[in-house]
C-alpha cells in the first residue's frame, strides 16, 4: 500500500504509516479513524517502519564481564570493556566493589577564607554495564563523594535548613530577610552521583546531561525498567527519573544525588561563629557545579575529551536550583568565562522558586543591560494541577515567565503548562491504584529532550509557551491537553482519598470517570470533586452529557466509537506535529483508543 498525506509533516507520516504493516480490521478501523479526523490519505510515497529486532533492555552480562570490570575498576575506573554485546533475558551485571577510589575525576578545591572548599574523596560503590534502547552498553557507576561546600544559613525563620551559595534568591524570595550566618558545610553519605557513560565512543552524542531530583533525601535512579524498542510508547519512564530517555539518545547522565531533606539535612555546618548546625544543600549551586565536573573528567578518562555541550534537568526542588545555578550572577560560569550548563530543562520547579529578580538597593538588577547576554535557553514545565500547600505554586510559576517576557528574555524561554497532572506522573506515584489513573509524561519529556538539543544546536526555537492564561501566551497557545485530556473519560484530581491530607495528597492525582450512575467523589480532605464545575455534589454525567458540556458534542448527537477515535486521533496527531510528542505516539494513542470500547457501534 502506498500512502501519503496531504497535510501532516513527514515524521507523523512515518509514525501512522506503521500502522499500515498491521493488515486487520484494527488497522483499517484505525486509518478510517485518521481520515474522519481530517488526516487524508492519498497516492504517494512508500514509508515503511523500521523493523528492530526486540531486545531486552534488562541490564546483562557475563560472569567474564564482571571480573574485566572489577579489574577496570581497580586501575582506571572507566575503561572499555571488553565484555560480550549479545543480549541475554537474565538480570543485571552488578559488582559491588566498595573503596574503589575515584579520586582521580574530583575537580581542583578552591581557597575560601583560608579553608579547602570542594570535594576531597570519590568512591565507586557498584558498577554494572547496562543498554540502552538501541542496545549500546553502557557502564553505570555510583559514585559517593565527600567534601565541603561554602554557603550562608539563617538561624530563624523560613528555610532555616536550606544551607546555599545564593542566600539573596533562596531567604529575600522566601520573605526571610533576618541574619544569614555564613558557614563551611561537609557532605558524604549518601551523596554523589549515578553515572551512565557509554561503553564504546561510537555510541555517545557527545554531550552530557546532569540531573537533579526534587525533595527528600537522594532520590535514585532505581533499576532501569525494561524498555521494548518496538512499543510506539514505552511507559513510566519517571520511574528512572527520565534517565532512560537519555541514554537511549546517547548522553552521558550524570544523576546527582544530595541532602534535600524538607525539614532537615544531613551536611554538617560549622559556622565563622562557633556555632554548628545540620541542613541540607537543596539549593547549592556549588555543589551541582562540582558534581559536573567530576562527570565531565570521568568522561575525559573515557574518551579523550570531554562533552561538548552539558544541558540540565532537575524536578521540584532540582528544577529551583536549575533556575538558581541559571539566575544567580557567576553560578552559571566556569573559571574559563564558558557556561557551566548550554540549557535547561526545569520540570515543575519546587514552590514556583526561584524567579529571575535580584533586589539591589531596591532595584531589581538581574537580566538588565548586558546581563541578558548570559541568559542560555531554558524551558520550564508546569504541572497545572500542582498549587501546593500555599496555592500559589502555579501563580508564581507563570511569575517567572511573565518576568522573564517583560525582561526581554522570550526568546531564549518557553513555558509548557500541562493540563490533568498534578507534581507527580504515574512514573513516580506512590501508591499503585494511582498509577493507571495518572497521566504518563514521558512522551512529552522526550520531545522536551529533543527540543532543547535542536534549539542549541541548530537555532531552532521550539513551539511558542502554552498556557490557560491569554495575557501570558495568547489565547491560541493554550495549554497543553495529551489526548486522555482532551478527550475526557472522566477527571483528574488532586488530593486522593488514599492520602488524605498528607503531603503527597496534593503532589498526586486521582481519575473519577464520567459513568453517568455515581455521586460525584470526595477527595482527601473531604471535599467535593466538581466534575461538571456546577458548584455542588450531584450525580456523575455520563460521557457523552459531559463531552456535550465542553462541546465536543452536539446537544443529542450520539458518542460513536468512531466519534471518540477520531477525537483521541486528532489531539494526538496536533501534539506530534507541534514537536510535543515524538510521531511513535500518534499509533499509540490511535491504537488505544480502536481497542478501548469507548462509544457506540458505529451504523
Amino acid at each position: 500500500m502506498k500512502l501519503n498525506w496531504s497535510r501532516a509533516n513527514a515524521s507523523s507520516l512515518y509514525a501512522v504509516m506503521r500502522l499500515c504493516d498491521r493488515d486487520t480490521r484494527q488497522r483499517r478501523v484505525a486509518l478510517s479513524t485518521l481520515v474522519r479526523a481530517g488526516v487524508t490519505p492519498c497516492l504517494g510515497d512508500q514509508v515503511r517502519a523500521k523493523k528492530c529486532k526486540l531486545q531486552s533492555t534488562a541490564t546483562r552480562g557475563t560472569a567474564m564481564a564482571r571480573q574485566i570490570i572489577l579489574l577496570a575498576l581497580f586501575t582506571t575506573i572507566i575503561t572499555t570493556s571488553p565484555a560480550s554485546s549479545e543480549p541475554r533475558s537474565t538480570g543485571a551485571e552488578k559488582a559491588s566493589v566498595p573503596g574503589v577510589s575515584c579520586d582521580d575525576f574530583l575537580p581542583v578545591r578552591k581557597q575560601v577564607g583560608g579553608k579547602n572548599i570542594g570535594p576531597d574523596e570519590c568512591r565507586v560503590v557498584s558498577a554494572e554495564v547496562v543498554f540502552n534502547l538501541k542496545g549500546q552498553r553502557f557502564r553505570r557507576l555510583e559514585l559517593r563523594i565527600s567534601g565541603t561546600v561554602d554557603g550562608f544559613a539563617v538561624k530563624q525563620g523560613p528555610r532555616t535548613e536550606y544551607f546555599n551559595d545564593a542566600p539573596d534568591f533562596v531567604f529575600a524570595q522566601s520573605g526571610n530577610n533576618g541574619p544569614r550566618f555564613h558557614g563551611t558545610g561537609r557532605y558524604g553519605g549518601g551523596h554523589g552521583m549515578t553515572l551512565f557513560v557509554p561503553i564504546e565512543a561510537a555510541d555517545w552524542n557527545g554531550k552530557l546531561f546532569v540531573t537533579a531530583h526534587g525533595a527528600g533525601a537522594y532520590g535514585a535512579v532505581n533499576t532501569l525498567i525494561p524498555r521494548n524498542p518496538e512499543a510506539d510508547f514505552n511507559p513510566l519512564t519517571n520511574h528512572n527519573r527520565y534517565v532512560g530517555l537519555m541514554i537511549d539518545r546517547g548522553y552521558a547522565v550524570a544523576h546527582t544525588l544530595r541532602s534535600t531533606q524538607i525539614g532537615g539535612g544531613d551536611v554538617a555546618v560549622a559556622f565563622d561563629d562557633g556555632t554548628s548546625a545540620k541542613a541540607n544543600i537543596s539549593s547549592h549551586g556549588g555543589f551541582i557545579r562540582d558534581m559536573t565536573l567530576i562527570a565531565e573528567n570521568a568522561l575525559q578518562r573515557q574518551f579523550g575529551r570531554t562533552s561538548a555541550r552539558t544541558y540540565f534537568y532537575g524536578f521540584s526542588a532540582g528544577g529551583f536550583l536549575g533556575r538558581m545555578v541559571h539566575y544567580a550572577p557567576g553560578m552559571n560560569t566556569r573559571e574559563d568565562g564558558r557556561p557551566l550548563f548550554d540549557a535547561f530543562i526545569i520540570d515543575d520547579a519546587g514552590a514556583g522558586e526561584w524567579r529571575p529578580v535580584l533586589m539591589v538597593d531596591g532595584k531589581d538588577t538581574l537580566f538588565v543591560g548586558e546581563d541578558k547576554a548570559r541568559f542560555k535557553p531554558q524551558i520550564d514545565i508546569t504541572h497545572q494541577l500542582y498549587a501546593g500547600d500555599s496555592d500559589d505554586f502555579l501563580v508564581k510559576k507563570r511569575q517567572n515567565a511573565e518576568i522573564l517576557r517583560a525582561k526581554g528574555l522570550s526568546d531564549k524561554h518557553r513555558l509548557y503548562e500541562v493540563r490533568g497532572v498534578s507534581h507527580f506522573d504515574a512514573g513516580q506515584t506512590q501508591l499503585a491504584d494511582l498509577v493507571p489513573q495518572t497521566l504518563d509524561l514521558g512522551g512529552l519529556i522526550a520531545s522536551f529532550i529533543d527540543m532543547l538539543d535542536r534549539w542549541v544546536e541548530k537555532g531552532e526555537a521550539p513551539p511558542p509557551s502554552r498556557s490557560d492564561v491569554p495575557a501570558l501566551t495568547g489565547a491560541e497557545n493554550a495549554a497543553l491537553a495529551l489526548p486522555e485530556v482532551a478527550c475526557p473519560l472522566g477527571v483528574h484530581y488532586v488530593f486522593p482519598a488514599a492520602h488524605g491530607t498528607s503531603r503527597r495528597a496534593y503532589q498526586e492525582t486521582a481519575f473519577a470517570a464520567f459513568d453517568g450512575v455515581n455521586e460525584e467523589p470526595i477527595d482527601g480532605r473531604g471535599q467535593v470533586v466538581d466534575m461538571n464545575r456546577n458548584g455542588k455534589q450531584d450525580g456523575r454525567e455520563s460521557v457523552v452529557q459531559a463531552w456535550t458540556r465542553l462541546g465536543l458534542l452536539k446537544t443529542g448527537e450520539r458518542l460513536t466509537r468512531g466519534k471518540y477515535m477520531a477525537c483521541v486521533a486528532a489531539a494526538a496527531a496536533k501534539l506530534v506535529d507541534q514537536g510535543f510528542l515524538p510521531p511513535r505516539m500518534l499509533p499509540y494513542y490511535v491504537n488505544r483508543a480502536v481497542t478501548s470500547g469507548v462509544g457506540e457501534a458505529d451504523n
